[in-house]
């Protein structure tokens, strides 16, 4: 009986330790299932912000580029049947904004380089300086169109060598010097401040030089001046007669008005 009693105890004691066992396995695979499932949650949500993050650089890239184009497109898209300049030259990290003016017969644009792209017409742009400009006027022949241009070539003065074959001539007048040549239908003026020991000279051959690289549009008649006097936008102008329309572009910087000129020709 003793034995049998000592048999049972010993069963009994048996089955608890497995018992604890089990409980323990349950444990330690409830413990492993959930730390796996915190590392897959972490690791998905780690997953999602990359994403997020790398849509959210992707999306500035996009309206990085879109901000470039913006107003060229904008343009082309209000004034389809227009004659546009396809590039107007800015500062680097800067953006193109415009203004426009439409009449019966005529189109005018203003141009700013900003830091950020506002909308085309934005009255904010009214407290902004431009820094070029466009216009064109239909008239009602092709002799009131030459006339509106306001060519003037003088060869009078001193012969002035500006390279690739080609003389200008200069001339004093009321403090100020004229370097004036002639290339094909386009006469082109570059005036000099005396009192600011301005040179017309280096400046007249950069553009021989860039003309004979690049190509302007074919004029009736074609007027260009460099006003090295003056700093706005105004100070270099670009004007030449296609038919009964004209044409005028103005921009800050002498090569920059030739470069809008020229991107009109492509």
């Amino acid at each position: 009986m003793k034995k049998e009693i000592g048999l049972l105890v010993t069963v009994l004691a048996i089955g608890a330790l497995a018992g604890c066992d089990t409980k323990n396995n349950t444990d330690k695979s409830e413990s492993t299932h959930s730390s796996t499932h915190t590392s897959t949650t972490i690791s998905s949500e780690s997953s999602s912000s990359s994403s997020e993050a790398a849509s959210s650089s992707a999306a500035q890239t996009s309206s990085k580029t879109v901000t470039q184009a913006g107003t060229l497109d904008q343009l082309s898209a209000a004034f389809p049947q227009d004659r546009l300049p396809s590039e107007v030259a800015l500062t680097e990290q800067k953006t193109l904004n415009a203004a426009t003016d439409e009449g019966t017969d005529q189109l005018s644009i203003l141009y700013y380089q900003l830091n950020d792209q506002r909308e085309l017409n934005d009255p904010s742009l009214n407290n902004e300086t431009p820094i070029a400009s466009y216009k064109n006027a239909a008239y009602e022949n092709e002799d009131q169109a030459a006339e509106a241009v306001h060519a003037n070539l003088d060869e009078g003065g001193q012969a002035v060598d500006l390279g690739h074959n080609i003389t200008g001539h200069m001339q004093g007048a009321a403090g100020s010097s004229y370097l004036s040549w002639q290339e094909g239908n386009w006469n082109l003026t570059v005036r000099a401040v005396n009192q600011e020991n301005q040179d017309p000279v280096p400046v007249a051959k950069k553009i021989v030089a860039y003309l004979e690289e690049a190509m302007l549009p074919a004029p009736g008649i074609g007027q260009i001046t460099i006003d090295m006097g003056k700093s706005d936008y105004t100070a270099n102008s670009v004007s030449w007669q296609d038919g009964k329309i004209t044409y005028t572009l103005q921009h800050q910087d002498p090569l920059s008005a030739l470069k809008m000129a020229v991107s009109m020709n492509q």
